[in-house]
């Protein structure tokens, strides 16, 4: 999952717009909007495309989402915060 705070709307259309390019999920929330994404590495390569175009700091965290078949399974969260 990726987080997006702290964007003007403008800015923020355009980078769900970018999203849509990726197969993602993309929720609007109180203060910007969750991107869901299927496979952590296209959430890496949205993030360095916007890396690329803003400036944006990335934090990022971890947790146990349980197992599936006997393998582990993990949630990468991805928070953005634009830097004006």
């Amino acid at each position: 999952m990726v987080q997006i705070r702290d964007v003007e709307k403008s800015k923020l259309e355009g980078i769900v717009s970018r999203a849509c390019k990726f197969n993602a999920e993309i929720e609007r929330v109180k203060n910007g909007v969750d991107i869901y994404f299927e496979d952590v590495n296209d959430a890496r390569r949205f993030i360095s495309v916007l890396k690329k175009l803003s400036n944006f700091e990335v934090k990022f965290s971890t947790k146990f989402a349980g197992l599936r078949k006997g393998r582990v399974r993990v949630l990468f969260v991805y928070c953005l915060r634009y830097r004006g």
